[in-house]
């Protein structure tokens, strides 16, 4: 906009405008201005009444700019409803964006309806956020008058959902949003959408073929490009063919650490044999298969069983499942003894407290939920921005986090 127009649109603004209107009822159509259209109106052909008696109106397109909202009216005429005073344009909206996150997400419920899940709604305030030792949490408290009571924000809905698998829900599924303090990378934001689903009576190869046929639906409705295919390894499998290491669920820490020291990985910041496992599978193993197929990757060492049981074999028996480069999801074949699952979570908390994580307490109600009788069951948790990522190729997660904007410029 020139000079001379800007002086007339500020004139406009200040002095004949009847500032922010309601919606004119005889309205024929609304909307943003953009490449000096209003749809398919063109603003030269419109005209701007003035709030000044006896003033003459004016040419809509040397007062309006990209991204004013107007109303038509009939004998074409317009209303400003709210004028952009902001450098921002109508293609930098979000809003479609946010339709496609919100489609897909829908999709997604529709997959679980079909298939007879019931969805539920878990809370968001909770006692016990989870008690895996790696995760930071958010920690926020209650008051009534004198009396307060911490409460945190979840860094998953897993405690809650087998509550109500104990209850008698036999499947069931959340999408809700979970957070995790202190991550924020390409592939981790500190708040982001959980997909969780559990089915009781039943093990891990349901959950397996469910998640095959979720991403294959999804895939085929957003018009993508399907998995070629599937594969599972199990992780000894993997020590195998891409370190020539013969893991067994009894390898010490210090086994793992020499074969670090073989593999010239830097353990120098490790102090748990989980560090030792975890820096070698990051830096050796992890996504060196196919990146077109789904990899499941299962029967993981005993110390990194979390809430899985343990085979006749002393194995974890859980998955993880990747594609294209992003873990997706991870899923338990649920420990239902509540006396293990006990010694397993203050295991954890004693973690934690080495580690100078954030002190947590477990949740009763949990455990009076296992002595009530969890059946046997298996679940998986599935992060729904890496699975949208993966779907788009869009590399980074603040690619999909600007929608809502929250994090955008967090440092």
């Amino acid at each position: 906009m020139n000079k001379s127009a800007s002086k007339l649109r500020d004139e406009y603004l200040n002095k004949h405008w009847f500032r922010y209107p309601e919606m004119p009822q005889r309205a024929l159509k609304w909307g943003r201005v953009e490449q000096q259209y209003i749809g398919t109106q063109l603003l030269s052909e419109l005209v701007l009444s003035s709030t000044e008696i006896g003033h003459e109106p004016f040419n809509a397109a040397d007062v309006l700019v990209e991204g004013d909202l107007v109303a038509i009216l009939p004998q074409k005429s317009a209303v400003l409803l709210a004028p952009n005073l902001t450098a921002k344009r109508p293609q930098d909206q979000l809003w479609s964006e946010h339709k496609k996150w919100q489609a897909f997400i829908e999709s997604v419920r529709q997959v679980f309806i079909r298939k007879s899940f019931q969805p539920v709604k878990t809370p968001t305030l909770v006692t016990c956020p989870g008690t895996e030792p790696s995760l930071d949490v958010f920690e926020t408290e209650f008051q009534i008058e004198s009396k307060k009571k911490t409460f945190f924000l979840p860094t998953s809905p897993e405690l809650n959902l087998k509550k109500l698998l104990a209850e008698g829900a036999e499947r069931i599924f959340e999408i809700a949003p979970v957070f995790r303090n202190g991550e924020k990378t390409e592939r981790h934001s500190p708040e982001f959408l959980m997909l969780e689903w559990y089915r009781a009576f039943t093990g891990l190869s349901k959950i397996k073929m469910d998640v095959i046929e979720l991403i294959e639906v999804l895939a085929i409705e957003m018009k993508r490009p399907v998995p070629s295919g599937h594969r599972t390894f199990t992780v000894a499998e993997l020590f195998k063919n891409y370190c020539d290491f013969n893991l067994t669920p009894s390898t010490t820490a210090n086994e793992l650490k020499q074969l670090a020291a073989n593999l010239n990985v830097d353990v120098s910041a490790a102090t748990t044999i989980d560090d030792y496992f975890y820096l070698i599978f990051i830096e050796k193993i992890e996504n060196k298969w196919s990146h077109d197929e789904l990899v499941f990757v299962e029967k993981y060492p005993p110390y990194q069983a979390a809430l899985a049981r343990l085979d006749q074999a002393g194995w974890a028996e859980r998955f993880e499942v990747y594609w294209k480069g992003y873990e997706l999801g991870n899923a338990f074949h649920e420990l239902n003894d509540p006396t293990v699952q006990k010694q397993r979570s203050n295991e954890d908390l004693e973690k934690k407290r080495a580690m100078g994580k954030k002190p947590i307490h477990l949740d009763p109600s949990f455990f009076e939920a296992l002595d009530y009788g969890l059946p046997p069951s298996a679940g998986i948790a599935v992060g729904l921005e890496r699975l949208y990522m993966s779907l788009t190729d869009t590399p980074e997660i603040s690619g999909i986090n600007r929608i809502y904007k929250v994090w955008q410029n967090y440092p």
